[in-house]
């Protein structure tokens, strides 16, 4: 059975299985998701590879593959499964949408949001083309702290995590891997860090899934050791109460302040649903903040969900995540905070890991 079948199978058939016995106390959702399958980018392969003058037509480089964009799609299908009647007939304040800047995050977010409200009655303003126009919003990466990646756009969580590695907690972390390190730089042309780890990783795994070979001498380190220590690289990116702060606290603060905006009444009324296009890091970033982070590489076109219930006056938070190794998307239990947690519960347990403003990144 393909990849892609058994993509859809789950994304479809084990959404509507979930409990939903509160859908009617659903008050507001926010889903943030990693971009769809894609091609390497260009600017990461390393000097050695026998792969660089490849062509990925009709896909460029970093951009997404055919069964990345069907995944995309799927997943808008599978959202509006879940949430159709709660979200009604489209309205433009009904979604509040925003990607990062690159156009994988951009067009996974475009295809989501197809699929996710596809013209009907009055709407359809074309009969051949099941289709309408939303729109989104996205920022340049230097000055995206709540999606972009704080290593680029925060200086203060870039110097803060080099202080890391060089401590001696960090220097730890790979000191049994110095001889795996040596051969990584002899056999791609790169004085290999923590962070070339992380870019050749991709690289290796993107031209495997694209049927590309890999050279021979990747069979001893690739995937498995190199995947270990891509699991060190997040672990130290998140290894310290700031750097939990500064990498994920703004996307937090937002979901924060939108929810409070939502339940005194200050949002469009009928905002009902938030969506953020990201990447692999903005899932482990948020999940390392919230203390239920697992060893593992979060796949293209995994979620988060987060559900928002008005239960008796009280507002409620259902997370949940998808990664495709279970039927079902897991229901997270959050650390002193449970399965149903009560959203002023919630914001004062992770009050601490809110910036107070952007200015928490200068140096």
């Amino acid at each position: 059975m393909s990849k892609i079948l058994i993509f859809v199978l789950l994304l479809l058939n084990t959404i509507a299985k979930l409990n939903l016995t509160e859908k009617n106390t659903l008050e507001l959702v926010h889903v943030i998701f990693r971009h769809g399958d894609r091609t390497p980018d260009k600017e990461l392969i390393y000097p050695n590879d026998p792969h660089i003058n490849v062509s990925y037509y009709p896909a460029d480089f970093g951009q997404h593959t055919n069964t990345g964009k069907m995944k995309q799609y799927l997943l808008g299908q599978a959202l509006r499964k879940r949430y159709k009647n709660f979200l009604g007939p489209y309205k433009y304040e009904t979604a509040y949408a925003r990607s990062t800047q690159y156009p994988r995050t951009k067009i996974s977010l475009q295809l989501v949001l197809a699929a996710l409200f596809p013209p009907e009655g009055a709407l359809v303003w074309n009969k051949n083309l099941k289709w309408q126009p939303i729109a989104f919003d996205y920022w340049p990466m230097r000055n995206d702290h709540v999606l972009g990646q704080p290593y680029k756009n925060c200086p203060r969580y870039k110097k803060l995590y080099l202080e890391f590695l060089n401590s001696t907690q960090g220097r730890k972390l790979f000191e049994n891997y110095s001889e795996t390190i040596d051969y990584l730089s002899e056999h791609t042309g790169l004085n290999i860090t923590s962070r070339q780890i992380y870019e050749l990783y991709f690289t290796l795994d993107l031209e495997k899934e694209n049927g590309l070979e890999l050279p021979q001498w990747t069979q001893s380190v690739f995937p498995d050791v190199l995947y270990d220590l891509l699991q060190l690289d997040y672990f130290s990116k998140s290894a310290t109460h700031e750097l939990r702060r500064l990498s994920s606290g703004f996307l937090l603060k937002k979901i924060i302040r939108d929810t409070r905006n939502k339940i005194r009444g200050i949002l469009p009324e009928n905002r009902k649903i938030f969506l953020y296009s990201g990447h692999e890091f903005t899932i482990t970033f948020l999940m390392h903040l919230w203390g239920v982070f697992y060893p593992h590489l979060p796949p293209y076109s995994a979620y988060i969900l987060i559900e928002i219930h008005n239960v008796g006056g009280i507002r409620r938070m259902k997370i949940f995540y998808q990664d495709y190794l279970e039927e079902k998307p897991k229901q997270l239990k959050l650390p002193h905070c449970g399965h149903f947690c009560s959203f002023n519960d919630f914001t004062e347990l992770y009050q601490k890991y809110l910036p107070k403003s952007k200015r928490e990144c200068d140096i």
